[in-house]
């Protein structure tokens, strides 16, 4: 063995108390040990697996997409509650609004490659171990080409081709020597999927959430196939094609038709096999009622653990490795300091779909009713403006009716959570037409001190808080993720962060026979079965079409607002025609209303970014830039 290897070894050992695999931590600490007896003891060998599951490229509760390339990953304390959603069209930061398309953004490089070079000396220490059980050298060999598809999936979504490395390299002076050109991006897309068809072939049929299995491969392959297929399919779409050398050398792009249908028929076998497998079910797939959606649905992401949906997870623990979503995100009426950062967009609202309370069907494209002359398009900035405005008696009846799913991931203006009614409100509008707007005065009406914000108090109201950006500015705040209680101590929240469900490979299946034209495929249920398995799980009636319109109604329904929907706008390349700069993220503000004489409620429509910016994605954004090209000899992406 090498000494690089053993010097790796002891460095594992050092940090297995930061571990987040719960499931396998219960082990002893040592001051001192030695890489033999690291890879002699199934808890030494535990503990070092441990640490390469911390350090897989796991977008979560952790994760910073605002970091460089040295960093981002399993950070300490992700402070101001950055989440990916808010780095494109779903969410905004409070106080910052945050973009996907500036360029430094997901810019994690040198991470991803440092956790490369240690999931190789896993490979190189493998003959090494003597654990009590000899199966244990599948699971782990198994789990090494998992852990390779990871980061390499991790790598082309944001480069493109990169440099493939599969063995821990020894420098010994001569940068020449370690130097590897990258691979095209459809190599490395395949690389990735063949990454994943070696874990399966060794990894048990297990159905363990906190470490991998053969359908957590097939899960993540099918995952990836989709993602390379649809960067294919999609790469001249409305313009967003790039141009020069890296895409004359296939490094980003070069996608033939042939190879588009390759992946997608990659995408529809691996999603076949895990639906094949009878071992994953939806949860609460037939639901008893609209309530009964919301409280399965909501389940999922805060008790994950032990549920059948659920494919793989990263579990946390304390004392060890916890988060703090639930301190940056929870509204900041529950808030001990601070809260409400995650603003959900008017324009992902208004995605849910309208359900007809009679018959349950879906109805796509229904704005929310703000006017009685049916003007539904405008916006405005500052201040309110007078129209024909529908005067609602309450808060929450101008959401009634929509995909229940909207109720479990969105704290909505009037939400029941924490054991409060959730206050979004952002002025009034006077008995004489006069408006008060983004102010918190009192005003008299019969005798009844109002104010404009709700309440006198800041600590009593959700929206538009002065102190610390704590409340919402579009209207709305994240529920998905958070319990409402008991998740605001710093670095002490546990909540799992589910990474792959049984929906998303439904729903992977139908996009991809939509999208492609393949056939369904063969002993499997239809790609439309798929489709209305998760669109009545929601509580839905009607059977959908298996159409890539639908299906992408429903994908957004499902995934809206969690860490990896961002990546959707990404492959399906929809960011630059979003972010044209002409259009503003849209937010809804709640004001009450006495012009009639009696209390009511309106809503104002009004664009919430930071200074009234339009926000304009540039498509060379798809990939990001590569660091240290006068370094490592790499022909850079495209534009930069």
């Amino acid at each position: 063995m090498k000494k690089t290897n053993k010097y790796s070894i002891l460095a594992v050992a050092a940090t297995m108390l930061c571990c987040s695999c719960s499931d396998f931590l219960e082990i002893e600490p040592k001051d001192r040990i030695t890489g033999d007896a690291l890879l002699s003891t199934d808890g030494g060998i535990n503990s070092y697996m441990a640490t390469h599951y911390y350090n897989l490229p796991i977008e979560d509760f952790r994760f910073d997409f605002t970091k460089d390339n040295t960093d981002g990953f399993n950070i300490g304390r992700c402070d101001g509650g950055k989440t990916n959603m808010m780095s494109g069209p779903e969410a905004v930061h409070s106080e910052w609004g945050d973009f996907i398309g500036e360029t430094n953004r997901y810019q994690n490089w040198d991470k991803i490659y440092t956790y490369i070079r240690g999931f190789n000396e896993l490979k190189a220490n493998i003959p090494l171990m003597k654990p009590s059980n000899p199966a244990t050298i599948n699971q782990i060999t198994g789990e090494y080409h998992f852990m390779m598809a990871y980061a390499y999936y991790a790598l082309a979504k944001r480069y493109g081709g990169v440099p493939i490395i599969e063995n821990a390299q020894d420098f010994n002076g001569d940068y020449e020597a370690v130097k590897i050109p990258r691979s095209t991006e459809v190599e490395t897309w395949k690389f990735a999927l063949r990454m994943c068809d070696e874990a399966a072939k060794f990894l048990p049929d297990a159905t363990t959430q906190e470490r991998a299995n053969k359908w957590t491969a097939y899960a993540l392959k099918s995952r990836i196939a989709l993602f390379a297929a649809s960067v294919g399919k999609f790469w001249n779409r409305d313009g967003a094609a790039l141009t020069g050398v890296a895409v004359d050398e296939k490094l980003v792009g070069g996608f033939t038709q042939a190879d588009v249908d390759f992946f997608y028929q990659e995408c529809i076998n691996a999603s076949a096999e895990v639906i094949k497998s009878g071992k994953f079910a939806l949860y609460g797939e037939n639901p008893a009622s609209v309530e009964n959606v919301i409280e399965n649905y909501g389940k999922l992401f805060t008790a994950g653990k032990g549920i059948s949906e659920v494919i793989f997870l990263r579990d946390y623990v304390y004392p060890g490795i916890s988060h703090n979503m639930g301190k940056w995100h929870e509204p900041n009426q529950l808030s001990n300091e601070y809260g409400g950062r995650c603003n959900p967009t008017l324009d992902i609202v208004e995605a849910y779909a309208y359900m007809d309370p009679m018959t349950k069907t879906a109805t796509y494209n229904k704005p929310l009713v703000t006017t009685t002359d049916g003007d539904e398009d405008y916006a405005s900035y500052n201040p309110y403006q007078k129209r024909n405005y529908k005067k609602y008696d309450n808060l929450s009846e101008i959401f009634a009716n929509r995909d229940p799913r909207l109720y479990a991931s969105v704290i909505l203006p009037g939400t029941q959570w924490g054991g409060q009614t959730i206050l979004i409100q952002g002025g009034l509008v006077r008995e004489d037409g006069s408006a008060m707007w983004m102010a918190n005065d009192p005003y008299d009406f019969n005798g009844q001190v109002y104010y404009g914000k709700g309440n006198a108090s800041e600590g009593q109201f959700s929206g538009w808080v002065n102190n610390r950006a704590n409340g919402t500015r579009t209207g709305f705040l994240l529920k998905k993720y958070l319990k409402g209680t008991g998740d605001q101590t710093w670095d002490q929240v546990t909540t799992p962060f589910v990474d792959l469900r049984y929906a998303e490979v439904l729903l992977n299946y139908a996009e991809a026979v939509a999208e492609s034209g393949l056939p369904d495929a063969p002993n499997c249920i239809t790609a439309k079965e798929a489709l209305n398995k998760v669109h009545h799980r929601a509580g839905f009636m009607d059977d959908l079409d298996c159409s890539p319109e639908l299906v992408r109604y429903e994908r957004m329904a499902e995934f809206a607002l969690e860490y990896n929907s961002v990546w959707d706008y990404y492959r399906r390349r929809e960011l630059h025609t979003f972010f044209d700069g002409s259009h503003n993220r849209g937010g809804l503000v709640p004001m009450l209303d006495f012009t009639t004489g009696s209390k009511k409620y309106i809503f104002v429509r009004a664009s919430i970014e930071t200074g009234n910016i339009q926000r304009r994605f540039e498509e060379k954004a798809y990939y990001r830039f590569i660091p240290g090209i006068a370094g490592n000899s790499l022909i850079q992406n495209p534009n930069y």
